[in-house]
């Protein structure tokens, strides 16, 4: 049963940090979990830089902006978001079926998630509106070159860099209305794959661990702040291994953490 749930369907951050006592690590076991994460990161990217004023954040926007828009021109995303939000609310089916659970909150997720996948259904292919963007498009090209987002490389970019800030703001926000539905989408999809599992004690001997995650689509490790080392994991259908290197000369002994399996 999920813990702790986004009250309604915005935009909210990933947790990278364990508050006081370490970080949580988030580790895809499939490709499409993976490319989940990663447009979550850029979500997280491009509203940090939305916020601000100063046009060296909104230079970081356009890139964030574009590495999204590059993500999602490789495949269906939303046929994928639309099954994983249906079996979604399968898996809220069953948990309503358990004892001592909260049912109002349990049927306000349901009724998010079907929102959502109807909604997916009949949108337009996310980014679609991005592509055909021609200011966009216009400076696109120019992000890949080093060095190339000169005055004199980008004219239109650094006209726009001077106007004022709220019209700036304005227009970066109609961009987004494109992808809006996409980051709630993903971001109540992560939020409940997180906390529906149950984090445990384990210890890796040597700073190597193994296990099985029988259909799950992430796996969750807490490392306490004090130990100079952090995790890699490599994996193959539902077996996965953790080794952990550290971040000095010393070797790595037997390491406590937490994980989860999502």
């Amino acid at each position: 049963m999920p813990l702790n749930k986004p009250t309604n369907c915005e935009y909210t951050r990933p947790v990278y940090g364990w508050p006081g006592l370490g970080m949580i690590y988030d580790f895809p076991l499939n490709e499409k979990s993976r490319t989940y994460l990663r447009l979550e990161s850029l979500f997280s990217q491009i509203r940090d830089n939305l916020e601000s004023d100063q046009p060296w954040a909104h230079i970081a926007f356009f890139k964030g902006l574009f590495d999204l828009q590059e993500l999602l021109e490789r495949g269906d995303l939303r046929a994928d978001l639309i099954k994983d939000l249906e079996r979604l609310s399968q898996r809220l089916s069953h948990w309503a079926s358990l004892p001592d659970v909260d049912l109002e909150q349990i049927k306000q997720m349901q009724q998010e998630s079907s929102q959502l996948s109807r909604s997916l259904l009949k949108s337009p292919r996310p980014g679609a509106r991005l592509k055909e963007d021609r200011q966009l498009a216009a400076i696109r090209q120019r992000f890949s070159i080093p060095g190339g987002l000169c005055a004199f490389d980008v004219p239109q970019l650094h006209h726009w860099l001077g106007t004022p800030a709220i019209a700036r703001h304005q227009q970066m926000q109609s961009w987004l209305a494109d992808i809006n539905l996409l980051m709630n989408s993903i971001t109540l999809l992560l939020g409940l794959w997180r906390d529906s599992g149950a984090f445990s004690e384990q210890v890796a001997s040597n700073g190597f661990f193994q296990d099985t995650a029988e259909s799950a689509e992430l796996i969750r490790i807490k490392l306490p702040a004090n130990l100079s080392c952090y995790p890699t994991l490599s994996g193959h259908k539902n077996r996965f291994a953790l080794r952990f290197l550290s971040t000095s000369e010393q070797l790595v002994g037997d390491v406590p953490f937490q994980l989860a399996c999502c």
